[in-house]
């Protein structure tokens, strides 16, 4: 694996532009080879193949002769070009339709012995036949499976995957395994766990759109729309424990325009290397003019997701992935090392069934919180990750538990740790949706009363002490806390004068209240950020913890990540809104040492006065120090 992580990973899905999912049985060598070319010239290192089941394997004992000398043609192109491809398995789902192999019969593909069976013959194949191809970069076991087969049970989906993988590297031991997880395995039960396939697999893959889900409401090139995708590597990382590949991210330009498209790649791109994933690829290399076959006739938006268009120009989103491999070979990504976060939102124990608290305490609804207070954490400007509830809490100097409720969130023995983590100087932020947990009142400073759902279809927060007036859409089933401060003490009230924010101290450490569920409040409220001033509490949160960072930005909308760099320090702002942010640049060692000295952007060229800094809309600024 090493080998592998020592480049970023830049690529794009690729189907032919003039064939789709007909590749394989339109097989054009010249066409591939052009579109690879072109490919090549936009910085792409990797291609990510699909080999569609019914093409590779058309009976269980039988896998196609034709079918794999066009893929020894294909591994032809790869050396003629210079690219890698990740060859991907099982392909029976594409674009919003499904392709059977016929012999299946119905038979469940992860359960079923005979399905098993005939499933390692395919693999065993490839990788006795391709162990040693350097043109591969890495094997993929399928792609999004449930949403072509449903997995019954958790473990029938960790069954096949393990012993795939396994299967796999029994024979090659050059090139890692993976799955093509979707953002269904975050927002639902799908029985596809990040902590499950990570015991076959090399490294996770996620596969992240705002376009496709409801926890998202927002225009693409806004921030919560931009911070999907780094947010999602995030939080499999937290749950699975390996580091992630976001393989599929895009959006498709019959919903939006080129230009707006081409800004959310631009900052999907550099907040990706800022948040840690191990790569980007696009879906994907081209827009198709086959409209009229499947997938694409029952879902038309599909045939303008890619960067390049039908007749082969680029379109914006290209350049911007031109642009940022550019950066990439510039910064030489092997010699960075991302300074570490002191900070982590819990991700909830249960995360995927909260048992009986009740029908609203969904995986989605965890995804919800967790993104919003994900948000919010980066614009206090807290570099943040995320952690498993039975997670290790030393390493960090805050946590942040958003929107706590009362079962699955955190056992016992883990607010035992919590509690430990205070107690020995952390601090704790913990936003309210019915938590209710012996100790609680001891930590917070206060004396729980009762709780109830807010009367009104409005909530209203008054802090004299930061100076903000906050507001929010209540919701109809989760409750707010009633408490009488004790020992803590009252930072905000509601508009009935209840105490809304507390803030104590317990043991060395300390700890902030908020009795309403505001994060999963923001979660159901359009373009809320570009006015909502909630990140003044992660902020007030992050000054009590004693965290500092050499960089500091005052605008939230502007994402700032530190990495070593030999013996400097690399510097990437990126402004996650549709708008020219000119903030306060805090960059000490700069003011101290280099005295209104002008730097130079690494993405642009261009030289740069910090006294008067400008991130421009959906921009990124990078520069060494």
């Amino acid at each position: 694996m090493t080998k592998f992580t020592d480049e970023f990973v830049i690529g794009a899905n690729y189907w032919p532009r003039n064939h789709g999912i007909e590749m394989w049985k339109e097989w054009n060598y010249d066409e591939i080879k052009s579109e690879f070319i072109e490919a090549k010239r936009l910085g792409i290192n990797v291609m990510r193949i699909n080999l569609f089941w019914e093409d590779f394997q058309p009976k269980p004992d039988v896998i196609s002769e034709k079918a794999i000398e066009k893929f020894d043609e294909l591994i032809k192109i790869c050396h003629e070009v210079d690219m890698k491809i990740a060859p991907t398995f099982f392909v029976g789902h594409m674009s919003g339709e499904n392709w059977d192999v016929p012999w299946r019969e119905g038979r469940n593909i992860y359960s079923d012995s005979f399905m098993l069976r005939y499933q390692l013959k395919l693999v065993r194949f490839f990788t006795e036949r391709y162990k040693d191809e350097p043109a591969i970069l890495f094997w993929d076991l399928s792609n999004e499976p449930d949403n072509y087969v449903k997995a019954e049970s958790r473990h029938d989906a960790w069954l096949w995957n393990y012993v795939l993988s396994n299967e796999i590297k029994k024979y090659d031991k050059n090139h890692p395994v993976t799955l093509g997880m979707h953002q269904a395995s975050l927002l639902t039960d799908n029985n596809f766990y990040p902590e499950d396939m990570q015991e076959g697999n090399d490294f996770l893959c996620m596969h992240a759109y705002p376009i496709y889900t409801d926890a998202c409401i927002d225009p693409v090139n806004s921030i919560r729309s931009t911070y999907i995708a780094p947010f999602a590597s995030k939080l499999t990382q937290a749950m699975g424990g390996k580091k992630v590949l976001l393989e599929e991210f895009g959006a498709t330009t019959l919903m939006m325009s080129e230009n707006i498209e081409g800004d959310y790649y631009r900052v999907v791109l550099y907040s990706l290397l800022a948040n840690e994933s191990i790569g980007a690829i696009a879906w994907c290399f081209g827009d198709f003019s086959v409209g009229e076959r499947l997938p694409y006739n029952s879902t038309p938006f599909e045939t303008q997701f890619g960067i390049t268009a039908a007749d082969g120009r680029v379109k914006k989103a290209g350049l911007e992935i031109k642009a940022f491999s550019d950066f990439i070979d510039k910064i030489e990504y092997r010699r960075l090392n991302p300074r570490k976060c002191d900070a982590a939102i819990i991700v909830p124990d249960k995360y995927y069934n909260a048992l009986f608290v009740g029908d609203d305490y969904t995986p989605e609804r965890n995804f919800r919180v967790l993104l919003n207070s994900f948000i919010l954490a980066k614009e206090a400007g807290i570099d943040v990750e995320l952690v498993r509830a039975d997670g290790d809490f030393n390493r960090y100097k805050m946590l942040i538990l958003p929107s706590a409720y009362r079962k699955g969130h955190l056992n016992y023995d883990q607010w035992l740790k919590v509690m430990g983590f205070i107690k020995n100087g952390g601090t704790l932020y913990t936003s309210y949706d019915g938590i209710s947990i012996e100790g609680f009142d001891e930590v917070f400073g206060v004396k729980t009363q009762y709780s109830m759902v807010p009367k009104n279809k409005t909530v209203s927060m008054h802090c004299e002490e930061l100076e903000i007036d906050l507001n929010y859409r209540a919701l109809k089933f989760n409750k707010r806390l009633f408490v009488k401060p004790t020992t803590g003490h009252v930072i905000a009230d509601d508009a009935e004068g209840h105490p809304a924010v507390v803030v104590n101290r317990y043991g060395n450490g300390k700890t902030i209240l908020v009795t309403y569920p505001i994060e999963l409040y923001l979660s159901y409220m359009p373009d809320v950020y570009k006015a909502d001033k909630s990140y003044l509490i992660y902020r007030y949160a992050k000054e009590l913890s004693g965290i500092r960072y050499d960089v500091s930005v005052d605008s939230p909308y502007i994402e700032v990540k530190e990495f070593d760099y030999e013996d400097k320090t690399l510097i990437i702002f990126i402004n996650h809104e549709d708008m020219d942010i000119k903030s306060k640049i805090n960059l000490k060692d700069v003011k101290e040492n280099r005295n209104n000295e002008r730097i130079q952007d690494l993405i642009t060229g261009k030289q740069i006065d910090l006294e008067s800094f400008t991130v421009n809309a959906n921009g990124a600024v990078a520069i060494l120090i």
